[in-house]
């Protein structure tokens, strides 16, 4: 879960996306899988969260580059939010440095690119979920939830909506059978 203080406030951490770059890179060079999900207080719009290498192949004449991932291979991320503020250059070049991508608004369900944060005459999208490629070709379902009367009765936020990422995950590995599940996780 993440959480990143609104810039300005007492708590800013100008350091933490640095240190999360950190962290992420650990964990994939372990061999390790991505996932993030919370409130980064980042606006995005529709900015690119990859690094589009399709020019650099062809002045390297570099054919094999083209192995990397494409934009238009995830397709872009795509929110409602009008402009980019807060901390969404830093997420989105979090982004580009680790390959992770933003799962809201380029995965099935959230087509219509649902907002997150609904307080104060706003209607924004700063409730992010952030994964390896892995976790984006697992996702197969991604919903914002806006009225949840159960997350509201155990005294939930009402200013943020409740993410539900649905995961296809091949657990062949651990079970004698091949097996595949369905993993439902809940970002507040």
């Amino acid at each position: 879960m993440v959480y990143v203080a609104l810039i300005g406030s007492k708590h800013e951490n100008e350091s933490l996306f640095q240190n999360l770059v950190a962290d992420i890179v650990e964990v994939q060079t372990l061999g390790g899988i991505v996932l993030l999900g919370g409130n980064f207080n980042a606006h995005t719009t529709g900015l690119l969260d990859t690094l589009d290498t399709s020019d650099l192949c062809e002045l390297l004449q570099a054919p094999e580059l083209t192995e990397i991932k494409q934009p238009s291979v995830v397709g872009t991320q795509q929110n409602r939010d009008a402009s980019v503020g807060g901390w969404g250059r830093e997420i989105l070049d979090l982004c580009c440095d680790t390959g992770l991508l933003i799962l809201n608004g380029r995965t099935p369900g959230d087509q219509s690119r649902e907002v997150t944060y609904l307080a104060n005459g706003g209607r924004n999208t700063i409730d992010y979920i952030v994964g390896s490629l892995v976790v984006w070709q697992a996702a197969t379902h991604l919903e914002v939830i806006i009225d949840d009367t159960r997350y509201c009765a155990m005294g939930g936020d009402f200013d943020h909506t409740l993410l539900r990422l649905q995961l296809n995950i091949d657990c062949s590995f651990v079970e004698p059978q091949h097996t595949v599940v369905t993993k439902k996780i809940l970002f507040a």
